[in-house]
């Protein structure tokens, strides 16, 4: 037995294929440390870069966070990162992103709210380490592509005493 899908399931079907590879992308191109490309073609000019503490649950806008970066912060982050003046990146470290669970949580006509799951496995100076947490987007839809103007992640460890200082962008 066969199941056609209806134009409805359709659309949405191939906006979700449009989002994942959107991510997939934006996943390459922090891997490959390809930074300012990333900056230039995936983000709006008011994109706000998030990682809220990991001993902080719930939403709480007094909380502290190890990130939070508007478009001029960020740029200066990727700067730095670049032009070896972290320490902690300097030689850069190596890293593999694995994005899953991609789920369009709202479509609201001139942007979407999506979410993932990631894992983010680093690299350097003799050390291994590994992210895990949830991604949040808001992607401005634009022609038919799409550019991230909210992103937070959220990371599900209670501490990161064993990986230390977070010199990468998540």
């Amino acid at each position: 037995m066969t199941t056609e899908l209806t134009v409805d399931e359709t659309a949405q079907v191939r906006l979700w294929h449009q989002v994942s590879r959107f991510l997939f992308r934006e996943a390459r191109l922090l891997d490959e440390w390809r930074l300012r490309e990333w900056y230039d073609e995936m983000l709006t000019g008011d994109i706000r870069y998030s990682v809220p503490a990991t001993d902080v649950r719930g939403e709480s806008a007094d909380a502290l966070g190890l990130i939070d970066d508007d478009a001029a912060r960020l740029r200066q982050r990727i700067e730095q990162l670049l032009n070896g003046e972290v320490w902690c990146e300097n030689p850069r470290s190596r890293t593999n992103r694995m994005i899953g669970n991609v789920e369009i949580l709202t479509d609201r006509g001139t942007h979407l709210d999506v979410a993932a799951n990631v894992v983010v496995y680093r690299f350097g100076h003799g050390r291994s380490d590994t992210y895990v947490g949830k991604c949040r987007f808001e992607l401005v839809i634009e022609g038919e592509s799409f550019r991230i103007r909210r992103r937070v992640v959220v990371l599900d460890h209670e501490t990161l005493y064993e990986h230390g200082k977070l010199s990468i962008i998540l």
